[in-house]
């Protein structure tokens, strides 16, 4: 006998399965409660199977539902990507695209960015947002954004990756420390004031691991995530921040900061296109990180 289960009983399914409760996801859903209900009877008569256990604040899925719920929601997106991947190749990309930038690429790619989408493919909206490396991670992994970039500080977890930029970090201030092109070695940071990023921040945890192996402690007088905030404060006391070489050039500060590249070791900073693996990457979105990546590529081409 052919049991017929059409695509909204499963969005329903899943929509009670992640509020828990049908009230909420009846409101959720515009439906009534009575509908809802009727519906989900009648998919655990199709399948035989009781799918949630009634509690008095709402349901819970039972083991045989918790297995339809991962095989329900590969139905809806595979259906979704179906609808999605036909009416795409039938016009031009279309839909939103979210990214997430990071502060200096936001200032220096955004309106570029939606200029070139806007003319290629002005079916697809773009939403921009940026924040630190490791938010962006979590918005990747969730599905928050399709694209981001991050920062990476060791070559063996970049070995796979989209690299855009490489760069060595370097000791930023106001006040000079030696010779504007002199190196300085990891080791002479000991004495010097540090603006740094607060734990667990890639770089921060990248010059503490450097530090313990030379045997030296940092003296970090400041924590500050943000360039702007680090700025402000390098500008008006005599203390430095660490940034990588090219950000201190994409920023335009070459000629109005002292930059001095660390050695003993160099320490590289990659910044790193990823896009999220929560769900199929649309082709909207492979349009627009091949766009954002070919705009970086050709700035860092003419440095």
């Amino acid at each position: 006998m052919t049991h017929n289960i059409d695509i909204q009983t499963l969005r329903l399914f899943l929509k009670v399965a992640e509020l828990g409760n049908i009230s909420r996801a009846a409101d959720a859903l515009s439906l009534t409660q009575p509908s809802v209900s009727r519906s989900l009877k009648a998919l655990e008569q199709t399948l035989n199977a009781p799918l949630f256990y009634r509690t008095g604040r709402g349901v819970q899925p039972t083991a045989i539902g918790l297995l339809a719920i991962e095989q329900a929601r590969k139905i809806v997106e595979g259906c979704d990507g179906f609808v999605r991947d036909i009416r795409e190749r039938s016009g031009g990309p279309s839909g939103v695209v979210s990214i997430a930038l990071l502060t200096a690429y936001m200032r220096a790619f955004a309106a570029d960015l939606f200029d070139e989408v806007q003319q290629k493919y002005p079916g697809v909206i773009l939403r921009m947002v940026e924040s630190f490396s490791a938010q962006h991670e979590e918005w990747l992994s969730s599905g928050q954004v399709d694209i981001a970039l991050t920062t990476q500080y060791r070559a063996l977890r970049v070995a796979n990756e989209d690299v855009l930029a490489q760069s060595d970090l370097a000791l930023i201030g106001q006040k000079p420390l030696g010779s504007l092109s002199q190196d300085i070695p990891f080791r002479d940071l000991e004495d010097i004031p540090l603006v740094l990023p607060a734990s667990p921040n890639g770089l921060r945890v990248r010059m503490e691991e450097e530090a313990l192996r030379q045997g030296i402690r940092l003296r970090i007088i400041f924590e500050a995530d943000s360039i702007e905030a680090q700025l402000a404060l390098i500008r008006r006391s005599r203390c430095y921040a660490i940034w990588s070489e090219h950000l201190a050039r994409q920023e335009n500060y070459v000629n109005k900061l002292y930059i001095r590249r660390i050695v003993e070791p160099t320490l590289p900073r990659y910044v790193v296109l990823r896009t999220t693996t929560h769900h199929p990457l649309s082709r909207a979105a492979r349009e627009v990180a091949h766009l954002l990546r070919k705009l970086i590529n050709d700035a860092h081409a003419v440095r």
